[in-house]
C-alpha cells in the first residue's frame, strides 16, 4: 500500500484516543512519551500491513498498539529485574571487599572460607565477623529469625573449624 503522510495524518487523527485509552488502560506514566511514540508505531505498522478482509481497522489497530505497548511494559519490567539483581550482587561484593581490606583480613584465607560457606553462612560471616553485628540485627536485616541466625553461625563455625585444621 502506497501512503501518502496526510493519509496516515487522518489515521492519526481518527485513532490516536486508541493510544491514549490503552496507555490510561494500563496506569502507565509516560513523561517522555515514549509509550505514546510506540503506539503511533504500532499504529503505523497497522496502516500499512491491514486488509479490508481482516475485519475493521479500529479494531487491528486497537489490538496491534496493545500488544506493542505490553511488550514495551514486560521489557522495561524485564530490565528493571535485571538491574536489582545487578545492583543487589555489586552491593555484597563491595561490602565484602572493603570489609576484608579493613580489617586485615588475609584474602586468601577469606576466599577459602567464602567457598565452604553457604551465602546464608557467608551472611552470617561477614555480619558478624566484620560488621560485628548482633545475632538479632543480622536476624532484622536478613528478615529471618534469630534461630535461622543462630544456625547459620553454628554451621559456619563448623566449617570454618575444619578448614583451619586442615591448613
Amino acid at each position: 500500500m502506497v501512503v501518502e503522510t496526510s493519509d496516515f495524518q487522518e489515521v492519526i487523527n481518527d485513532h490516536e484516543r486508541i493510544i491514549y485509552h490503552l496507555i490510561q488502560k494500563y496506569g502507565i506514566r509516560d513523561p517522555q512519551g515514549e509509550f505514546y511514540q510506540e503506539g503511533l508505531f504500532a499504529l503505523w505498522r497497522a496502516y500499512e500491513t491491514y486488509e479490508e478482509k481482516q475485519g475493521k481497522f479500529s479494531s487491528y489497530a486497537y489490538f496491534l498498539i496493545q500488544k506493542a505497548l505490553l511488550s514495551l511494559i514486560r521489557a522495561r519490567n524485564h530490565q528493571k529485574e535485571k538491574d536489582e539483581v545487578y545492583r543487589a550482587h555489586q552491593t555484597i561484593d563491595m561490602s565484602q571487599v572493603s570489609a576484608t581490606l579493613e580489617m586485615g583480613f588475609d584474602p586468601y584465607l577469606y576466599d577459602q572460607i567464602k567457598e565452604v560457606l553457604t551465602d546464608n553462612e557467608m551472611k552470617w560471616f561477614t555480619l558478624f565477623i566484620f560488621e560485628d553485628l548482633t545475632i538479632k540485627k543480622i536476624a532484622n536485616k536478613e528478615q529471618v529469625t534469630k534461630d535461622a541466625v543462630k544456625n547459620w553461625g553454628r554451621r559456619a563455625k563448623g566449617k570454618i573449624k575444619k578448614l583451619l585444621i586442615n591448613d
